[in-house]
């Protein structure tokens, strides 16, 4: 598992951060436990990572990084936006006006 950021606290790292490869936020990868443990400590933030098969990385399980709805890379979701044409451009304007669901 490749970090792309840690946390800190008196120069000890107490936990590893990932970029989501649908949406590109960082979320925190746990260690060890349960999500219910999870919970307990961070709320509603935490919630269950899900694995892309389409691009083989972990996402970071928000509803619209769902692989099951769709595999959109971050980089073609800012060149969409930009008005770039990409390969994806039909799947995007599908998730956004029929589905209802935010991308970028």
């Amino acid at each position: 598992m490749i970090e792309h950021g840690a946390i800190l606290l008196d120069g000890i790292q107490r936990g590893t951060l990932q970029r989501c490869p649908h949406c590109g936020g960082q979320f925190l990868v746990a260690a060890s436990g349960h999500l219910s443990d999870a919970r307990k400590i961070m709320g509603n933030v935490a919630a269950p990572r899900i694995f892309c098969q389409k691009c083989g990385r972990l996402t970071c399980g928000r509803p619209q990084c769902d692989p099951a709805l769709a595999c959109i890379p971050v980089e073609a979701q800012l060149e969409h936006a930009e008005g770039k044409r990409t390969t994806y451009d039909d799947l995007i304007v599908d998730l956004k006006v029929n589905r209802g669901l935010p991308l970028l």
